[in-house]
């Protein structure tokens, strides 16, 4: 960690100066954590989130006229609940990037969040980083729960981190943005967000994955691994909208297809209510997925419902409970309890 701590200084000098009175240069992180417990094992799990884990990262700006010349690098951490996208280390290179905004928006290349990592964009509930890619798809914050019931379509419908050229428009037609972004490995990306202030937020998205090489990068939408569960999906598209009332009611509600790179199809159905109030937020969520597989049979089911409370004390921080029950037909149904928070620094 020292050695990319360091990288990250040397490479802020380099990119912005030191001292320069033109440059906008902010240093920024947070830090999350979870203690979690399920009864699908007998131990309890300290760890971080998946993807909405520890961050430390420094950006900044230069004007060019009429053009701004940005540059963002930012490391994660995610000790305890996965490594799946750690490559054998707890730690990881989220985002590495230049960018050129003006008024015809802003192009960026390098290493970042893709266009389709789109949740946080409509979740209204205040409980979004309890459970970062739940909507009762997942138990975000804590294990997936037994089996099958690890088996994800809401990951497998869209991308999280990639190394791609990315394209963000400006506002237009009252709130709506146009988005696309080419990955490597041939991938592609499209996604049409619309945000207003009379609280209506919409995302249609659609995604190919693209050749994947099967190399060891984690960055990369691995989907030369033939598998059926996390990754494993040749391409998908989906919409999630939200709406949040004046008196602090909202829902969320997503539909996402993904399908196979073994010919099968999976969907995912899910609604979250939520309400907050002052410094508190609670939602309920229930989500429903399966697979179809290539033969065009019906896998089993699988059901979660979440309840969450999150509560924010002072501005940059916040600490939830959430549980969650899982049911799969033909499986043992499961439940999980996460305790954990974030602080923004």
């Amino acid at each position: 960690m020292k050695a990319k701590l360091l990288t990250l200084a040397i490479a802020t000098t380099a990119l912005f100066g030191v001292g320069s009175a033109h440059a906008e240069v902010t240093a920024y992180g947070r830090v999350t954590y979870n203690l979690i417990s399920d009864d699908t094992s007998d131990d309890t799990y300290f760890g971080r989130h998946e993807f909405a884990e520890t961050t430390i990262g420094i950006k900044g700006s230069k004007d060019w006229g009429n053009l701004k010349i940005g540059a963002n690098v930012e490391f994660g951490l995610n000790e305890g609940v996965s490594d799946l996208l750690q490559d054998g280390s707890n730690a990881r290179n989220r985002i590495q990037e230049f960018s050129l905004s003006g008024s015809f928006g802003t192009v960026s290349l390098g290493t970042g969040p893709s266009i389709t990592f789109v949740i946080s964009d409509v979740d209204q509930s205040g409980t979004w980083f309890s459970d970062p890619l739940g909507m009762s798809a997942r138990f975000g914050s804590t294990r997936r729960g037994p089996g099958g019931q690890s088996q994800t379509p809401f990951v497998q419908g869209q991308s999280i981190f990639n190394e791609r050229i990315r394209y963000d428009s400006p506002k237009m037609w009252g709130g709506a943005t146009f988005h696309a972004q080419l990955n490597e490995d041939s991938g592609s990306e499209f996604a049409l967000k619309y945000s207003a202030k009379n609280g209506i937020r919409f995302n249609a998205w659609s995604v190919d994955h693209g050749d994947g090489d099967n190399d060891d990068d984690p960055q990369q939408n691995v989907d030369g691994f033939r598998t059926s569960g996390f990754f494993g999906a040749e391409s998908g598209a989906g919409a999630l909208i939200g709406y949040k009332h004046q008196s602090g009611f909202n829902i969320s509600a997503t539909s996402i297809i993904a399908d196979q790179l073994d010919g099968g199809e999976r969907d995912l159905n899910a609604v979250k209510l939520g309400y907050t109030f002052g410094k508190h937020a609670v939602s309920v969520s229930r989500g429903s997925y399966g697979l179809e597989n290539a033969e065009g049979i019906d896998d089993a089911d699988h059901d979660r419902t979440t309840l969450a409370y999150n509560f924010k004390p002072v501005g940059g921080v916040q600490f939830w409970v959430q549980a969650t029950s899982g049911d799969t037909d033909g499986q043992s149904s499961f439940d999980s309890v996460a305790i954990g928070g974030l602080v923004k620094l």
